[in-house]
C-alpha cells in the first residue's frame, strides 16, 4: 500500500466551550453522495493530552484509496503539566469519550450526504485512541449534556492498536483524586469512589454479549501498554460471546501503526495490510483484484 494524493476536507462536527472540533474526511475516487460505502474512522493517540487528527491523515488516504469514506477525529485534550488551562480543555478522559461519541453521531446523522452506510462504520484507534475506539464498542455513557442521542454512537467494528482497556491499575493516574477529610473512613470512601470511576472509564469493565467484532493488535515489546492487557481484554470479550481476533507482534513496541514515529515504514505498512484484511473480511472494503 503506497501513499495516495487523495485530498481531504474539514468539517466542524461540534463546538464545545468555544472550541470548533474537526473531522478530517477523505472521499475515494469516484465517490458519489448516492453511494452506500463503508466508513472507516481513525482516532489518534497521545495519552489523551496530545496528538492531532492530522496524525492519521495518511491512514485515511490509504483506506479511501481502498474505497471507504474515511475520517479522523479531533477531540478535546486534557491539560499537560505546565500548560495553561484553556476554557475548552477536557476535564478528564470522559470528555475525550464524549467528543468521539459526538463525532460518531455526526457521521451517522450525515450518512446520506457522506455517501456511507450508517450500519457499516468501523473505528480504528491507536493507544489512547485505541481506548476511545474500544469505548465506542463497549460503553454507552458519557454523552454531552443536551446532546441529541437518536443516532447511535457505537461502532459496527473496531480495530484496537495497543489501546488502554483498564484504568484500575497504573492508568489510574489519569483518574482524578477525590478530596477527602482526615478520618480513615473518609479516605477509604474516597479511594473506593475513585476506583469505581476508574472502572467506569475502562472498556474491560463494560464487556457484555452482543458487542461488535474487534481486531486487537499489540506488540510484545510494548512497555507503555503491556501486552497482557490485550490478552485480558481478548479473553473477556470472547468469553462474553463476541467475535474477536488477537494478533501479537513479537518484534514491535508501542504505537507501531504510526508513520514517521518509532516503527520502520515497511513494518507499519504490514500492520496496515493486516487491518485491511480484517476490514475486507467483514465487507468494509472490497476484495482486492488478484
Amino acid at each position: 500500500m503506497t501513499d495516495t494524493g487523495i485530498p481531504y476536507e474539514t468539517v466542524v462536527y461540534k463546538v464545545a466551550a468555544g472550541r470548533r472540533l474537526r473531522l478530517l474526511i477523505c472521499r475515494p475516487e469516484g465517490w458519489d453522495a448516492a453511494d452506500t460505502r463503508s466508513g472507516v474512522v481513525w482516532i489518534h493517540g497521545g495519552g489523551w493530552q496530545g496528538g492531532q487528527p492530522e496524525m492519521m491523515l495518511r491512514h485515511c488516504r490509504l483506506f479511501a484509496a481502498r474505497g471507504a469514506v474515511t475520517f479522523s477525529i479531533e477531540y478535546r485534550l486534557m491539560l499537560r503539566d505546565g500548560q495553561e488551562a484553556e476554557p475548552w480543555q477536557a476535564r478528564g478522559v470522559e470528555t475525550c469519550i464524549e467528543d468521539c461519541r459526538s463525532a460518531m453521531r455526526y457521521i451517522r446523522r450525515h450518512a446520506a450526504e457522506l455517501g456511507i452506510d450508517p450500519q457499516r462504520i468501523a473505528v480504528v484507534g491507536d493507544s489512547a485512541g485505541g481506548h476511545l475506539a474500544v469505548s465506542l464498542a463497549t460503553m454507552d455513557n458519557y454523552d454531552a449534556p443536551g446532546e441529541v442521542t437518536s443516532d447511535s454512537a457505537m461502532a459496527n467494528a473496531v480495530v484496537n492498536c495497543n489501546g488502554i482497556i483498564d484504568f484500575t491499575g497504573i492508568w489510574k493516574k489519569f483518574v482524578p483524586m477525590i478530596e477527602t477529610g482526615q478520618a480513615e473512613s473518609d479516605q477509604v470512601r474516597a479511594w473506593l469512589m475513585r476506583h469505581e470511576h476508574a472502572k467506569e472509564l475502562s472498556p474491560l469493565h463494560h464487556v457484555r454479549e452482543g458487542q461488535p467484532p474487534m481486531l486487537i493488535l499489540h506488540g510484545l515489546l510494548d512497555s507503555t501498554v503491556v501486552p497482557e492487557e490485550a490478552v485480558r481484554f481478548y479473553e473477556a470479550y470472547t468469553a462474553a460471546g463476541n467475535e474477536a481476533e488477537l494478533v501479537l507482534y513479537p518484534h514491535l513496541a508501542h504505537a507501531f501503526v504510526l508513520f514517521d514515529y518509532k516503527t520502520e515504514e515497511q513494518e507499519v505498512l504490514k500492520v496496515i495490510e493486516r487491518i485491511d484484511q480484517y476490514l475486507t473480511k467483514y465487507n468494509y472494503l472490497p476484495f482486492k483484484d488478484r
